[in-house]
């Protein structure tokens, strides 16, 4: 396909019509999505074939099958992706400069760090800056949360490691174990007492596969292995006797009396991680925020908080 344009002439319309097709493989769900007439979705994705020179979509006639991609749009589509984030993350800028010195801080957590880290840091936090809103958001996966980081939709994420390469800077918090939890009446306490027991984890963790590779390599074979969105369902489970789970510490609530909770000494613990995008201007009132979330972290270790944020590479 010739090219009519330059590159100079790419706007962001041009990808955001791109990307949504792409995602839907469809004109018409883009054009819904995007409030466009589907008409204008078309001719946005041709001046886009245009100026890059390529077909990016392969057509199919009468529309009832999916678009698909090129071999040409694969290779645009993550940098599509990367360009709608940065213009967000610019968006996201201005807005907080608007705001003014106390503004608002977008918090992205998981469940743990909800439950366990944020509730002293955000009361500490209050006490400093009374007039400043936090916005929390609970994501499930690294991927949402990082996306979120690099897009602008939120200023802070608490991410557990290794973080992909991305524009992010961070920081490491703690190191959180991995504990047996069982019924307190019940007497496994080590991997081996935990054969043709049912286990219990956490959907989406992506570190639950150590554990079963753990299992697997002490020849430890559970009856069945179930997995659920909700930290406080699993201790519920455990406690009435439905199963034992192996899991971060800071998923659970050890001072509950129902539980007994071991320590796995043969499981390399979870590192948890503040994240932030590398090339944002964050606010003061993020920034005190992740003092403040580092300090809480440092004195629940026993060591010196560390305030200097770590890239992880592009």
């Amino acid at each position: 396909m010739e090219r009519a344009n330059g590159w100079e002439a790419l706007e962001v319309r041009h990808l955001r019509s791109f990307a949504a097709v792409a995602e839907h493989g469809s004109f018409a769900v883009a054009a819904r999505e995007l409030g466009y007439t589907q008409s204008a979705i078309s001719q946005q994705v041709r001046a886009f074939e245009r100026i890059v020179g390529a077909s990016v979509f392969r057509r199919h006639p009468g529309g009832r099958r999916p678009v698909e991609l090129t071999e040409e749009g694969e290779s645009l589509l993550a940098h599509a992706h990367r360009l709608l984030a940065r213009v967000e993350a610019t968006r996201a800028d201005l807005a907080a400069v608007a705001l003014g010195e106390q503004g608002r801080v977008a918090v992205a957590t998981t469940q743990s760090i909800g439950a366990r880290i944020l509730p002293a840091a955000l009361a500490r936090y209050r006490a400093d800056r009374p007039r400043a809103e936090v916005e929390i958001r609970e994501l499930t996966t690294i991927d949402d949360l990082l996306a979120a980081v690099e897009s602008g939709v939120v200023d802070i994420a608490f991410a557990s490691l290794p973080v992909a390469d991305g524009p992010f800077h961070v920081q490491e918090l703690l190191a959180d174990p991995y504990v047996l939890v069982t019924r307190a009446d019940r007497p496994e306490r080590t991997l081996r007492d935990l054969e043709g027991k049912r286990l219990l984890g956490i959907r989406g963790c992506r570190h639950e596969r150590l554990v079963e590779e753990r299992l697997l390599a002490d020849g430890v074979v559970v009856s069945s292995s179930e997995r659920f969105d909700d930290n406080s369902m699993i201790q519920e489970l455990v406690a009435a006797g439905e199963g034992v789970a192996i899991v971060p510490q800071l998923t659970i609530d050890t001072a509950d009396p129902r539980v007994a909770v071991s320590p796995v000494p043969e499981l390399p613990p979870r590192r948890l991680a503040i994240v932030i995008h590398g090339e944002r201007r964050l606010r003061p009132a993020a920034h005190r925020l992740i003092d403040i979330v580092l300090e809480v972290c440092a004195g629940s270790e026993g060591r010196a908080p560390r305030s200097v944020l770590q890239s992880s590479g592009t």
